[in-house]
């Protein structure tokens, strides 16, 4: 990706970041969380998880920015003749040098962990499954003993003989067709799809609602700013680093409150957070002003200037980022081990979820954009909060 601006090669630019995300750890990272961590501590880890995402993705547009008041200059490397060092090429060449170190420890230094969460996810499902053929078996014995006292009442010995015969085929079959459920069980519990329980699925599908929306408000940052408020890179920048900066302290609190509340009630209350950021973005007078000025309604009351745009970009941005570790964390704990100890574990699941969410995420604001730029803020977060 660095090399390409030396070769002047937008082929070579676009095959560097497609090999440069295919060596993202995220699948194997989320596993780890899910796999290593004890239920109780699940959802702190999530949440450290988070923070550490927030930390780089803070640090990223930071050192972009030093980056960017280098001035440039040339070197020489083997095989690839002269390069240029920029602000384009810089943070291409600064992170090449911190995965090789990050390589290098990760190959010397990485022991296996112990897979505590998944033997406690394995014991959790043992102690259902004993529990639910209990039931069975006391209900077959209820309908047992109820069969058997209308046989005692029974007046003519020869009915009460053919009805106990009856009796003895129902109860056969009823056992006979109840292993097979459990056998039909067992088999769809091999399936991918068929572990795909409602609780999942919902899971799967806040993630994926919530990647739209992320995308709606920090993928259009640079668009809507640079049209509505003249920004620059570095105005965008410094706004991308302000948002990780504050996900920081928002992730402890989170972590700290999964402590004391459940994972669906945080989840609530942070969405709220977030609908109440992205509401908090929606600017009244682009409806009724259409004709008016080519940027914002500038003195409108009502309008969303810069302070306000990025005081609810950093509410929406903040609740977003600390509901992501309590989803995450809910999804680990409701995914059946089946899927947990196979390939299509809840890491790689919320992975691919998450990253369908992006892209349907980026291909709405193109679509919102050849609708209306001057209306694109709009467009974006009237959709993104219902």
């Amino acid at each position: 990706y660095a090399n390409a601006y030396g070769y002047q090669s937008i082929e070579m630019c676009l095959i560097g970041r497609a090999i440069t995300g295919l060596g993202a750890p995220r699948v194997i990272n989320r596993r780890y969380v899910a796999d290593a961590t004890p239920f109780c501590l699940r959802t702190a880890a999530s949440a450290a998880f988070a923070m550490a995402t927030a930390l780089g993705a803070a640090l990223g547009p930071g050192i972009a920015i030093l980056l960017d008041r280098m001035n440039e200059f040339e070197f020489q490397l083997p095989f690839l003749n002269t390069q240029y060092f920029n602000g384009m090429t810089g943070p291409g060449y600064f992170m090449s040098l911190n995965w090789f170190i990050y390589t290098m420890c990760i190959i010397f230094f990485f022991g296996e962990p112990t897979r505590s969460g998944l033997e406690e996810l394995k014991k959790r499902e043992e102690s259902d499954s004993k529990k639910e053929c209990l039931l069975d078996e006391v209900e077959l014995a209820a309908i047992s003993n109820d069969s058997e006292r209308e046989d005692a009442a029974e007046i003519s010995q020869q009915d009460s003989i053919s009805l106990d015969e009856e009796h003895e085929v129902e109860v056969h079959v009823d056992v006979s067709d109840h292993s097979k459920n459990k056998k039909g069980y067992s088999y769809h519990y091999c399936s991918c799809i068929k572990n795909l329980t409602k609780p999942v699925v919902i899971c799967m599908s806040l993630i994926f609602m919530k990647r739209i929306a992320l995308e709606s408000i920090v993928g259009s940052t640079s668009i809507i700013t640079k049209n509505r408020y003249g920004w620059n890179i570095k105005n965008v920048g410094t706004l991308h680093l302000v948002n990780g900066i504050i996900v920081i302290p928002v992730s402890i609190f989170s972590g700290y409150l999964s402590t004391l509340y459940e994972d669906r009630y945080m989840s609530i209350w942070f969405l709220a957070i977030t609908l109440a950021g992205m509401s908090f973005l929606f600017d009244p007078t682009d409806i009724f002003n259409l004709e008016g000025s080519e940027t914002f309604n500038e003195g409108h009351p009502m309008a969303v200037g810069p302070a306000r745009y990025v005081t609810g970009s950093l509410v929406a941005f903040s609740g977003i980022e600390a509901c992501e570790s309590y989803v995450a964390s809910l999804m680990s704990k409701v995914v059946p081990s089946a899927l947990a100890q196979g390939t299509f574990n809840s890491g790689l699941l919320a992975t691919l979820v998450g990253t369908g969410g992006r892209a349907v995420g980026d291909l709405f604001i193109t679509c919102m954009g050849f609708v209306s730029i001057r209306n694109l803020l709009n467009l974006l977060i009237i959709p993104g909060a219902i």
